[in-house]
């Protein structure tokens, strides 16, 4: 090629590199993160993704040299569904922001009460499915099952969508909210006020009239945090005079691998993860009172050791390496899981990585394995198959906690003499 010729394709290569949007290098980015670190078993060919999905970006982009982030947003989520892995999912700005504040254990951005909520299909308001340690709800003395009826005497909208903006516009403002509640069959108000709160969701633990501990373990987000307080809480329920324990994991979605290892050898000893990625190895685990990654002893516990029966509660969405801990209890300890089959990620691990423009990916990096190179199952199937019931919730009956309650009850009988 001519020296004249090959400086003009060298500057209109640049110069369309230089024209590239903030959309069209987000694009570039996530695929180039995908293409580098991905470690799953979708067995989608990446480049090809990249090649399809281009066009449609090229599409939104048409009218706007400078395309902005944002509408990239759309074509990376569809292209990151294609992939066909459930542990692979992108983060805008505001929601990476928030995830690593819930991973770090930091506070809210905005005044919250610290409740989780949904709708319930035929019944007005919202269910509260988890109260946050700590939180101002939590201190008003709400409950996890408590359904809120009214805010200020409003009703909410009848639209399930409008209700919890609904909520939060009423608590974002900082006043003190006046809010109605049903628990169980009985109506009651309490008042609270929305404050910037850790997002940090500790576990908690509940010891009932009949002496069965329930072990409520929201995430297992907060490094160092969540796996020692799970021995200390083994430790409360045995000095409490605890026989049988109920661990309850639904709606668990995972957090860190060092937390579900940790927390899992008060119930069963030493645990092991080696993840094996495209790259990389590693071996992770708690042994003889300490969370180890490799070589290195990272922290260490005050050992409890849980030598009483005790079952398991998962659903669908108990995920990751909630999962992990599930299977480790069912596996090893011969516990009862009862609930619905989990996510379907626990076979895997993952890196959550910040972009350049601030947002995030959650990728796939490792498959799990045990010590002799078998991969763990991708979910935890129940032994009893039971779907949580939020009518009955509502009126104060959990029946997969009733059912497993009956089950460590009627084995503890059948011991006896």
């Amino acid at each position: 090629m001519p020296i004249r010729a090959w400086l003009f394709a060298l500057v209109l290569a640049l110069s369309s590199f230089s024209l590239a949007s903030p959309a069209q290098d987000l694009y570039n980015e996530v695929n180039s993160v995908l293409q580098q670190r991905y470690g799953g078993f979708s067995q989608a060919n990446l480049s090809e993704l990249k090649q399809k999905y281009q066009p449609e970006l090229d599409k939104v982009c048409a009218q706007d040299t400078a395309c902005p982030t944002n509408k990239a947003v759309p074509v990376i989520q569809n292209l990151i569904a294609e992939l066909g892995d459930r542990h692979t999912r992108y983060f805008t700005p505001p929601d990476y922001a928030d995830f690593q504040a819930r991973l770090r254990g930091g506070n809210s951005n905005r005044p919250q009460i610290g409740v989780q909520l949904q709708t319930v299909p035929g019944l007005d308001g919202l269910l509260i499915n988890e109260v946050t340690l700590g939180s101002p709800a939590d201190m008003a003395g709400l409950q996890r099952w408590d359904r809120i009826l009214s805010v200020d005497g409003q009703p909410f909208p009848p639209t399930e969508d409008d209700r919890v903006p609904f909520l939060r516009e009423k608590v974002g403002t900082g006043s003190a909210v006046r809010l109605q509640i049903q628990r169980g069959q009985t109506t009651l108000e309490v008042s609270v006020q929305g404050q910037q709160i850790s997002l940090l969701q500790l576990p908690y633990l509940k010891v009932r009239p009949d002496g069965v501990a329930v072990l409520r373990i929201p995430s297992f987000t907060g490094y160092n945090q969540v796996g020692p307080r799970i021995h200390d809480l083994v430790r409360e329920a045995q000095a409490k005079g605890a026989k049988e324990m109920v661990v309850d994991l639904r709606g668990n979605g995972g957090g860190l691998l060092s937390e579900c290892l940790v927390g899992a050898g008060a119930f069963v000893g030493d645990t092991f993860r080696r993840l094996k990625g495209p790259n990389y190895e590693s071996e992770e685990g708690y042994r003889n009172g300490a969370y180890f990654n490799g070589a290195f002893r990272s922290y260490r516990v005050r050992p409890a050791t849980w030598t009483g029966p005790v079952n398991v509660l998962v659903d669908s969405k108990t995920a990751s390496c909630a999962e992990y801990f599930a299977f480790d209890l069912q596996d090893r300890l011969g516990a009862t899981v009862i609930g619905r089959p989990t996510a379907g990620v626990g076979n895997t691990a993952t890196q959550v990585l910040p972009l350049s423009d601030g947002s995030g990916i959650q990728i796939t990096t490792a498959q799990a394995q045990r010590q002799d190179g078998t991969p763990y199952p991708d979910h935890v199937t129940p032994n009893v198959l039971l779907t949580d019931d939020f009518k009955a919730l509502a009126e104060g009956r959990d029946l997969l906690l009733e059912r497993a309650v009956q089950l460590l009850t009627a084995d503890s009988g059948a011991q006896k003499p």
